[in-house]
């Protein structure tokens, strides 16, 4: 798909330039931007972000959500992750729905095993079968292309890394990157 390069093309530059220092989450090795409020023009890149904004409203009426679309507040953040790179476990506090858009799985390159299963950069979801009972399930979704995944905004979730050495720290040469790329949502009800 055509955003999915639009994305690449933009996570690569936020990942190699100078000053992409980005912001610091749950992400530990990679870029995560500054969130965005996705409502009218975006000025710093309408290339990524107006699709993803459009994707996003077509699944929360998928949805058929009690709460009229126009009460609804839509951020997101684009992540370029290299191998190592993984988001500790984290939840979207208030947010109603939170969101991943996967424009690049980062290929098919080194695999890191958790637990003696292979994990290539999964989003690794946390869920509680029972209420009040200390028994947790995980789901591990693959980051597929093209593929947005929308779930609980509460719910813990986590980004394995695919690669098993955390290196130095040091950022690769931007022809070896293979970048896991995706653009990640909240979903709130608007403050008036």
């Amino acid at each position: 798909a055509a955003i999915n390069s639009r994305l690449r093309a933009a996570a690569r530059s936020a990942y190699t330039g100078s000053s992409a220092c980005g912001v610091t989450r749950s992400n530990v090795g990679g870029f995560h931007s500054g969130e965005e409020l996705f409502w009218g023009a975006h000025p710093a890149d309408p290339h990524w972000y107006t699709p993803i904004h459009e994707l996003m409203l077509e699944a929360l009426q998928l949805l058929h959500t009690p709460v009229e679309l126009d009460a609804l507040s839509i951020s997101g953040w684009l992540n370029a992750s290299p191998p190592h790179a993984h988001h500790q476990v984290h939840d979207h506090g208030e947010s109603l729905y939170s969101a991943v858009y996967f424009a690049d799985s980062g290929g098919a390159g080194s695999e890191a095993e958790l637990g003696g299963e292979t994990c290539s950069g999964q989003l690794l979801l946390i869920t509680q079968p029972e209420a009040g009972v200390d028994r947790f399930e995980y789901v591990a979704l693959p980051p597929e292309p093209s593929t947005l995944l929308l779930f609980a905004g509460g719910m813990p979730h986590a980004v394995l890394p695919r690669a098993s050495q955390c290196g130095t720290g040091a950022r690769a040469a931007p022809d070896a990157l293979a970048l896991r790329v995706s653009v990640a949502c909240n979903v709130s009800l608007m403050v008036e």
